[in-house]
């Protein structure tokens, strides 16, 4: 929450000299309700390719398609969640409104409280109505962020992570503000180090949050929707376009910039001057909210509850390590003597398993446990069923294997 006594924080760093740290596939395209996810993948009100742009600036200006798209692709997305977002989704976004305001907005703030008075000590100073309203402010971003744990599950990693990349960037401007109070104005380079390092990470996690929105949706298509006739595919493609996904995205991200700005800007200079400068921030703080949570809903909705968002490397290193890996250990050993293939090898949790003794059964079990369809204890020695020979169970296994 933004209170002249965070400010002051970073003023003590300043003065001891301590240097801060920043704390750090397939999509579907089904209209369906809460709760009825599993409807067909065709049930749809309306298409993508239906919506056209409010204003069509590509008749006049055909450089100017582009726009046209994002233009569609905002309508399409804004009634999409017109008509799907219930009274969870809008008591979720008035919560995390509520605890934005209650904490944008408070007597200690406006007042510009005690520059000498930092962490603890500066905490316990706030009383009366302003202690009760940072209380209630700190409750209602708790629940907003289990709310949205609970309602994206697909998403919730990656929305949780931009919650914390929105205060990272309420952090840079404070520290961008720490010896120029009129920043940008007069600030030297020097002074802009540690700032510029904490919007860097933070433009690098969003950067990586889209690019795996982006490939997960390339690979849903791909498997989900993969056709003989690439006209098809391509109709597709654009039916899953993340265009204007992705305009909301970097609009979001210039808000909560500009948010954090004028909100340093207001607490740089003690004494509640700057009105402009809160206004500033709590209209753009406002208009973050709804941003935030259409960004979260919109991959979900799309991708289904039944994915993961992630990048195509980290997919591919998934599918390697529970598939191929997997596979390789299922592989029949060999004998160490005459080198025929048996049927020995370790399981996914590295247990190593022996075909049953007992005639007539196909079980294969642990070494040391019992078959459970005929009860025979499976020995630590095998007999090859080829040369007779007796040697103890792991010889039978490769070195890769083994190791």
């Amino acid at each position: 929450m933004l209170t002249p006594r965070n400010f002051s924080f970073f003023e003590t760093l300043k003065a001891k000299g301590l240097k801060g740290e920043p704390v750090a596939s397939g999509m579907s395209v089904e209209v369906v309700p809460l709760g009825r996810e599993e409807e067909d993948h065709a049930v749809l009100p309306f298409r993508l390719r239906d919506i056209r742009p409010v204003i069509a600036f590509s008749e006049k200006y055909p450089f100017a398609k582009p726009l046209d798209v994002i233009q569609s692709e905002l309508k399409f997305q804004s009634k999409l969640a017109a008509r799907e977002w219930n009274s969870e989704y809008w008591v979720t976004l008035a919560i995390g409104l509520a605890g934005f305001l209650l904490g944008a907005v408070s007597t200690e703030l406006l007042s510009g409280g005690d520059a000498q008075k930092v962490a603890w000590d500066g905490l316990a100073a706030v009383r009366g109505v302003a202690f009760f309203q940072m209380l209630l402010s700190l409750i209602c971003w708790s629940i907003f962020t289990m709310q949205i744990w609970r309602l994206f599950p697909v998403i919730r990693i990656h929305a949780i992570s931009l919650l914390v990349l929105w205060n990272l960037t309420m952090v840079s401007q404070l520290f961008f503000h720490l010896n120029q109070i009129d920043f940008p104005s007069g600030a030297t380079l020097g002074d802009m180090m540690l700032g510029t390092l904490i919007l860097l990470i933070v433009l690098f996690f969003i950067y990586n949050f889209g690019k795996a929105v982006i490939e997960t949706r390339n690979l849903h298509v791909e498997e989900y929707h993969v056709h003989e006739d690439v006209r098809l595919m391509e109709m597709e493609m654009a039916e899953h376009s993340l265009r204007g996904w992705g305009f909301v995205l970097g609009t979001w991200f210039i808000l909560i910039l500009i948010s954090s700005w004028a909100g340093a800007h207001f607490v740089s200079e003690r004494g509640g001057d700057r009105i402009g400068s809160l206004s500033v921030h709590i209209v753009a703080g406002v208009l973050s909210m709804p941003l935030y949570m259409g960004i979260i809903w919109y991959p979900q909705r799309m991708l289904g509850t039944g994915t993961q968002v992630t990048t195509k490397a980290a997919i591919n290193a998934e599918r390697e390590i529970g598939g191929v890996l997997a596979a390789e250990l299922h592989q029949e050993s060999q004998c160490p003597e005459c080198e025929k293939p048996m049927n020995i090898y370790r399981d996914a949790n590295g247990v190593v398993m022996v075909p049953c003794p007992s005639a007539g059964c196909s079980n294969s079990n642990a070494v040391g446990t019992e078959c459970a369809s005929c009860s025979t204890l499976s020995p630590s020695r095998h007999d090859c069923p080829h040369c007779g020979i007796n040697a103890p169970v792991l010889d039978f296994l490769s070195d890769m294997e083994a190791w």
